[in-house]
């Protein structure tokens, strides 16, 4: 799981850094210059050069130290690196610069939601969604800060809401079948995977929660009928057995018996003669 949310917040955070990349090429400029290494910040981010992507972004934010979005970006390049303190710091420069954006609430609750302080990031978030309501990508953080409370029912309505502007998010169905798992609702998180897996084939983190997730659904197996126990045969006994060997006495004790009598007749009836 940890490497799920590993890559989980890598993708979002790429998500987001090629919008910023949008943005400029379209020619919205960072404020007092920095332009190329923030587009060159965004680009190395995209090859998963991370290291070098910071060192963009600061020499973008030396250039630029008053432009809000500059710390967002690099808070979101600190956010897939994991280092999530980092990330907070930049995100809390870009709302105290620009405290009218959405992005740097919705960027600072994520990060905080990893973090475990759920409450303050729920407050982030739904700072975000005030300004910016239906925000797609800010409703599935709350959604997963909800998740993490254990307050299901919330989360739910959260993902419910991301996918129905965007049916296709496999973040959206991933998470929410993360949810429908949780709650033990394995019938309702199987359609959310398969769709996660049609969409994205080399999602193995997808594939392996599918597996898991049919293993449940799947009848239990009948145990194998047991085999008849043969009747155990008496155990055949040895020609010399002691028994053998008394009957076998015995018999010659009689018949030596016999042979005396015979013999003592014969003796007799020749004496009368």
């Amino acid at each position: 799981m940890a490497t799920n949310r590993t890559l989980t917040f890598v993708a979002i955070a790429l998500l987001s850094l090629s919008q910023s990349g949008i943005i400029f090429a379209q020619g919205k400029k960072p404020a007092g210059g920095g332009t190329d290494h923030a587009a060159k910040g965004v680009q190395l981010s995209q090859m998963g050069a991370f290291d070098e992507s910071i060192a963009e972004f600061t020499k973008a934010i030396e250039a630029a130290p008053k432009d809000a979005r500059l710390y967002r970006d690099r808070g979101l390049v600190y956010l897939a690196m994991r280092k999530i303190q980092e990330a907070a710091n930049d995100f809390t420069k870009a709302i105290e610069l620009a405290p009218t954006d959405y992005s740097g609430y919705s960027a600072r609750g994520a990060a905080l939601s990893e973090q475990g302080q759920l409450e303050p990031a729920l407050a982030d978030l739904n700072k975000a969604l005030e300004l910016k309501p239906n925000d797609q990508l800010t409703i599935e953080r709350r959604g997963l800060a909800f998740h993490r409370q254990r307050n299901y029912e919330a989360a739910l309505a959260d993902y419910n809401n991301a996918l129905s502007q965007n049916p296709n998010s496999t973040l959206g169905l991933n998470r929410r079948a993360d949810t429908y798992v949780a709650l033990g609702q394995f019938a309702q998180a199987l359609p959310d995977l398969e769709m996660a897996v049609k969409l994205k084939p080399d999602d193995f983190t997808a594939q392996d929660r599918l597996t898991f997730v049919r293993a449940k659904l799947a009848p239990p197996t009948a145990p194998a009928a047991a085999a008849p126990v043969p009747t155990p045969k008496p155990p055949k006994q040895p020609l010399l057995s002691r028994t053998n060997v008394f009957i076998a006495l015995g018999a010659l004790l009689v018949l030596g018996v016999i042979v005396v009598m015979v013999a003592k007749r014969r003796m007799t009836s020749g004496s009368d003669d």
